[in-house]
């Protein structure tokens, strides 16, 4: 029999502080540089922080809006990166698009009990989130977040046990992430570390090795997006940080025939990120991979598209894209303001390496191998986070524990 727990619920803002913070002024070069870490959303790439970006001096502190948090509390963005949290591990200080929660009585509430909730409620803070180019959120929809709330006893057992599977899910990433180690290794075997070119291969720009122009993707208004739309769109998000796009479970946009046929993607496409919070993000590639022919697949407005000539297999060139050799020039072709952006013109003036094409076919040979193991290592990942997440929503409904 399935018990449930009747759980007494609390808003947030009665149970934590909710701190925001700043940016010292960029003009003053004496408020950077200095010995206090200051983070932005960039710095937001995992559940934790250990380190920043940028610091600030103690100066730069106390004349800006920037707030000093100590360590062993809530960060979460109000605008752009929405849904995401983390803990940070070390005192930072915090910008104008961060939040901290303090909990104000921890014999109330549990810090990872709290963190594990706002996970939880990831998908709804996100899509909540307004505004035409950049999405934010209010501090009163975090302060009124109904946070049901346990025992101390049973939250630190709730966090437990999601914090055990949450460690499943991160040592299945570092298999992913050594065998994506494998990959480069091999690469760097076969063709020697581009950046030196110790094996003299051929150079060239990539705006020499495409068939057709680059082109940026199709902007689809909210009410094209339809269950019963004529085409499937590709967003950054069905690639970044994977060697080929996510091709299932696509969104489906109402587009005209003429679109369909400027934005429609093919086997063996090359797909950039354009625009990223980060550089880390910016110019990520993957290659499409093969889907049925009566497909109809288009690519949004955030992604640019090439066509490579013959004489660069696409699986060659994504994995050499990932290479520092690669990385540095599309940092230095990249722009930065609000988002970290870069052109076409951008792109087309990164150079690669050309090996003959008998030897990319012996990497992609082996390379397919890896991938078939890296799809089994997927494939479970995907499982676990399905897991994790249902044991988090039977959490925060008290189902997980029925003592």
């Amino acid at each position: 029999m399935n018990f449930t727990m009747v759980f007494h619920y609390k808003k947030l803002g009665e149970l934590v502080a909710i701190v925001g913070g700043g940016t010292p002024d960029r003009r003053k070069p004496h408020f950077w540089n200095g010995d206090i870490n200051w983070i932005s959303v960039k710095d937001l790439v995992d559940d934790s922080i250990s380190s920043s970006l940028e610091t600030i001096t103690r100066e730069g502190l106390e004349k800006s809006s920037a707030k000093l948090i100590p360590k062993g509390n809530i960060i979460l963005p109000t605008r752009m990166a929405l849904g995401k949290v983390a803990i940070n591990q070390i005192d930072v200080a915090i910008n104008q698009d961060l939040k901290a929660l303090i909990i104000k009585d921890n014999s109330q509430l549990d810090l990872y009990y709290l963190f594990y909730f706002l996970k939880s409620k990831s998908s709804f803070i996100e899509s909540k989130g307004k505004g035409a180019t950049v999405k934010g959120i209010t501090v009163s929809l975090i302060s009124d977040l109904q946070i049901p709330l346990p025992p101390l006893t049973l939250q630190k057992k709730i966090a437990s046990a999601l914090g055990k599977a949450q460690e499943l899910i991160n040592k299945r990433k570092a298999q992913i992430e050594a065998l994506d180690q494998l990959t480069q290794s091999v690469f760097l075997e076969m063709f020697g570390d581009p950046w030196i070119n110790p094996k003299k291969w051929r150079v060239k720009k990539i705006k020499e090795v495409i068939k057709n122009k680059p082109i940026n993707g199709f902007f689809a208004k909210n009410e094209q997006y339809s269950d019963k739309g004529n085409a499937k769109i590709i967003w950054i998000s069905d690639f970044i940080n994977k060697r080929s796009a996510n091709i299932h479970g696509l969104k489906k946009v109402v587009a005209t025939e003429e679109d369909i046929k400027k934005y429609q993607v093919k086997y063996g496409d090359i797909l950039f990120c354009r625009s990223s919070l980060n550089v880390d993000g910016i110019g990520k590639a993957a290659y499409v991979p093969e889907f049925p022919k009566d497909e109809n697949i288009i690519f949004e407005c955030h992604i640019i598209k090439i066509t490579l000539s013959d004489e660069v297999l696409p699986e060659f060139f994504q994995v050499l894209s990932e290479t520092k050799f690669f990385r540095n020039q599309i940092i230095k072709h990249s722009k930065t303001s609000t988002m970290t952006t870069i052109s076409q013109s951008g792109i087309m003036e990164c150079s690669i390496i050309v090996p003959p094409v008998q030897i990319q076919n012996q990497f992609l040979q082996i390379l397919k191998k890896i991938e078939y193991e890296k799809q089994k290592l997927q494939n479970s990942l995907s499982l676990l986070n399905d897991n994790f997440n249902s044991l988090m929503q039977q959490a925060f409904k008290g189902e997980l524990f029925n003592d």
